[in-house]
């Protein structure tokens, strides 16, 4: 017993805090005013609000990759029901044009997993194959609708290398859009933020700031899609063609998710060229 009471004599300070600290709390929530209680309420909610809201950021975090793998499968089936994206069997197409279109482009998405810029010949490598429905030289698309990335070359099972449009062998048919001046587009293997469009012939008239797209005169690539813009242009002496720099719109440094499109009349058109040509 006088062990008790000398523990509790030592540390009467303590006990004496506690019960005080009680009583004020007690007093506090049963007489004190309704906004003090709202404010003490408010900063809790407050403070488990801030808790649930890292929680969330964290969960969208690893959720992210799986949205965006959902949203590119959306696009490449939208951009399918692109008019681009069709071939019309008639002659006149103003007559019975809804029933008689049939699928000209088809387009996978896909995610780059390697990638080198820095090359005089760079490649690509994109998670989608054979076993895809992947086939070799099939245009390659940026995944945020402006710019070309490449062509497929090479294939397995589950993986294509692409040939980035920044390979010094890379031949892209291109137009200004303001004219339908074509031209082919190449890489110097200097600078990864520009491609220079050549053959385009001198008596055009170009401005800095024409929108540069694709010719459709290739199997490759849909006509109309985005490259770029003219960024400067000249006459080399004693030739009949421009030298146009085109500042692409891509950047394919930062590229991550990708289209490839697929021409689904490619064979038909190439026998058709190959017998006229012999």
């Amino acid at each position: 017993m006088y062990r008790i009471f000398f523990f509790f004599l030592k540390y009467n300070g303590i006990f004496a805090f506690i019960v005080f600290e009680i009583i004020a709390l007690s007093f506090y929530f049963t007489r004190n005013i309704n906004s003090n209680k709202e404010v003490f309420i408010s900063t809790a909610n407050s403070f488990v609000g801030n808790i649930y809201e890292s929680t969330s950021r964290i969960s969208r975090y690893w959720n992210l990759s799986a949205v965006n793998d959902s949203l590119a499968r959306e696009n490449a089936e939208l951009k399918m029901q692109l008019p681009n994206s069709k071939f019309s069997s008639l002659v006149n197409v103003n007559i019975f044009k809804d029933s008689t279109l049939r699928q000209n482009y088809q387009y996978f998405d896909a995610k780059v997993i390697n990638n080198t810029i820095h090359r005089s010949h760079n490649f690509l490598t994109i998670n989608k194959g054979i076993r895809q429905g992947l086939r070799p030289n099939i245009g390659v698309l940026n995944g945020n609708g402006k710019g070309i990335i490449g062509i497929v070359t090479k294939l397995s099972q589950n993986y294509s290398v692409v040939m980035s449009i920044l390979n010094i062998d890379t031949r892209v048919s291109a137009k200004i859009l303001s004219n339908n001046y074509f031209g082919v587009m190449v890489w110097d293997g200097l600078d990864s933020r520009y491609m220079t469009l050549e053959s385009v012939p001198k008596h055009a008239v170009l401005h800095i700031g024409d929108t540069i797209v694709t010719s459709g005169y290739s199997t490759i690539f849909p006509e109309g899609v985005l490259i770029g813009t003219i960024d400067s242009f000249f006459k080399p002496p004693g030739l009949n063609f421009y030298t146009i720099r085109v500042a692409l719109f891509n950047d394919i440094n930062q590229t991550d998710y990708v289209y490839v499109v697929n021409n689904l009349l490619k064979e038909e058109r190439l026998n058709l060229e190959e017998e006229t040509n012999e």
